[in-house]
């Protein structure tokens, strides 16, 4: 804020309306002034070319001595539930206060809105025990003419009620301190399962499914699940209340059941797991490993340079599969990829659902095993114990077209009509254990950075590249499961452009921990300056996944 002006509210309501009439670009004046509104102070970090244009940004911080809120809700591992408590209340008041006037964007105020999920956002952040908030406003105008009067309302009316309204949350003590509750139960429920080598569990009465495709919202007159008895378990939470649920030990766990009972719902509960959900979402006691992935066959896709040959020994025209690289994937040879890349990126739990799967890199009939003599691919089915054994993975699939994972899989679950029973003694006694076959572990890759990359940014779900060489590149992030909130898509396209030309190449796990390391110590602001409103936190896990599949991203192995 060095050579920045402070004014008060009574000269910025004067400077206002000086400007009414007057050009857009008159509005560039703010950035260069701190509004001091009593309770606390404001700074433009953007401000909009002309009012069509993606709004500004206001910074706004709310000391403590003016919020008052009790010290002992800041402690560290209180930050991301304190934060995400704030940044509800601040979705709901700039709603409220949001109204459309003039043109584009003008009088738009406002933050995306928070999911159910509890999770670290840029537009609300905690520094040392003040409050830093960050809002998009539409700075008002009608055509390229400056909006005085509507202006003033903006910012002498709308921010401080936006800041009386975090201020008055000293008033909500109570419920901010069950919302951290909440979710520090779900934190040692997680750990839980590392100490216990579990791979997840869920609670009795959980709502496992949602209210439609396009809503996170838990399905009224649901079915609550509830656990077999073969593993229930109880566990006692920090917050004294008692869970019953499903713990499931790590191995390898096969989901099956006829259609519409359930499978699948289990499966993206399990997934969604890897996140912290808010007391009523209906699945706030569903939790799993950190690195849980859901996998599938993604025809079409990038590979780079990833070793794919324990499950694709050859392909026609002698490609290499152990430095495969493609730039469009078959079903098969995008899934092997798929599976390879997630152990390789560290991967604890791994999710396969059939209906989404290359079947024919799951499993082979004995019937068409006899009819197809050269088949250079060595199914799922046969290297999956193995591959557990020495990865220390767990895999959990559903499966009900084919009794393949039978014979291999450590527990066997049969949904029916969304409860789940333990049928593993019976099948066990029925079917023969299958030959196995060895896994081979993949090559390591070193990641060297893009080739050619000029621009890349966030379009909703998807990640839109441009490269020197003219190319438009994009990625859509819709079909990967652990992203959850468009602010993901948006801070890993921010990781992106900064680990695009990296100072030495790192391995993969050395990427991560990098990229995690940057994310702990400086926040959002590692990646991007000024930090805008519409972040959420992502784990450099997830960064790698795009990386994996964008254009000209560079690998070679160890």
């Amino acid at each position: 804020m060095i050579g920045m002006n402070k004014i008060t509210m009574y000269e910025l309501d004067e400077l206002l309306r000086r400007t009414d009439g007057k050009r857009y670009s008159v509005y560039k004046k703010l950035r260069e002034l701190i509004i001091d509104y009593g309770n606390a102070e404001a700074v433009f970090t953007k401000v909009q070319g002309d009012p069509h244009a993606p709004p500004s940004v206001i910074e706004i911080v709310i000391p403590s001595r003016a919020h008052k809120l009790s010290k002992t809700l800041f402690k560290q591992e209180y930050y991301i539930p304190l934060t995400d408590y704030i940044s509800r209340a601040l979705y709901r008041i700039t709603k409220k206060l949001s109204k459309r006037c003039g043109s584009g964007y003008s009088c738009y105020i406002g933050i995306p809105r928070p999911g159910p999920w509890i999770l670290k956002r840029s537009c609300a952040e905690i520094k040392d025990r003040d409050i830093v908030l960050r809002i998009y406003i539409g700075l008002p105008a009608r055509g390229r003419r400056i909006l005085g009067d509507r202006a003033r309302k903006l910012l002498l009316e709308s921010i401080p009620k936006i800041i009386n309204t975090i201020i008055s949350l000293r008033n909500n003590e109570e419920e901010i301190e069950k919302h951290i509750e909440c979710y520090l139960d779900q934190e040692y429920l997680r750990q839980w399962l590392y100490e216990n080598n579990y791979a997840f569990f869920i609670a009795d009465r959980s709502i496992l499914p949602r209210e439609s495709s396009i809503s996170e919202k838990p399905m009224a007159n649901a079915i609550p699940f509830k656990s077999p008895k073969s593993f229930k378990v109880a566990v006692k939470l920090p917050s004294g209340k008692l869970v019953t649920g499903m713990a499931m030990p790590m191995g390898v766990i096969l989901i099956t059941g006829g259609g519409y009972h359930g499978k699948t719902t289990l499966l993206e509960a399990i997934q969604e797991g890897i996140y912290n959900h808010i007391k009523g979402d209906g699945r706030e006691y569903i939790v799993s490993r950190k690195y849980t992935i859901m996998v599938r066959a993604e025809d079409g896709r990038i590979v780079s340079s990833v070793d794919i040959s324990s499950f694709i020994e050859q392909l026609p025209m002698n490609s290499d599969t152990i430095k495969y690289s493609s730039l469009d994937a078959s079903g098969s040879t995008s899934m092997a990829a798929s599976i390879n890349e997630a152990i390789e990126a560290g991967a604890e739990l791994i999710l396969i659902d059939e209906d989404t799967s290359a079947t024919n890199l799951l499993f082979k009939d004995n019937v068409m095993a006899k009819i197809i003599t050269k088949e250079p691919i060595r199914p799922l089915c046969l290297q999956v114990r193995d591959l557990v054994r020495k990865t220390k993975a767990s895999v959990i699939i559903v499966a009900s077209a084919s009794s393949s994972f039978l014979g291999v899989a450590d527990k066997i679950i049969l949904m029916e009509d969304y409860i789940p029973r333990d049928i593993t003694p019976k099948v066990k006694e029925n079917v023969p254990h299958k030959i196995e076959l060895d896994y081979k572990l993949p090559k390591n890759r070193i990641f060297h950075g893009i080739k050619g990359l000029r621009r890349i940014r966030a379009k909703g779900y998807k990640i839109a590249a441009e490269y020197i060489d003219g190319v438009k590149f994009e990625l859509d992030l819709s079909y990967y499961p652990r992203i959850v909130e468009k602010g993901q898509v948006k801070f890993i396209a921010h990781i992106v452009e900064k680990i695009s030309q990296l100072k030495r190449p790192m391995s993969i796990h050395e990427l991560i921990n990098y990229i995690n390391k940057l994310i702990y110590e400086k926040g959002f602001s590692g990646f991007v300056h000024p930090v805008p409103p519409d972040l959420t936190i992502v784990d450099g896990f997830d960064v790698i996944w795009v990386l994996n599949r964008l254009y000209n991203t560079v690998f070679t192995h160890t």
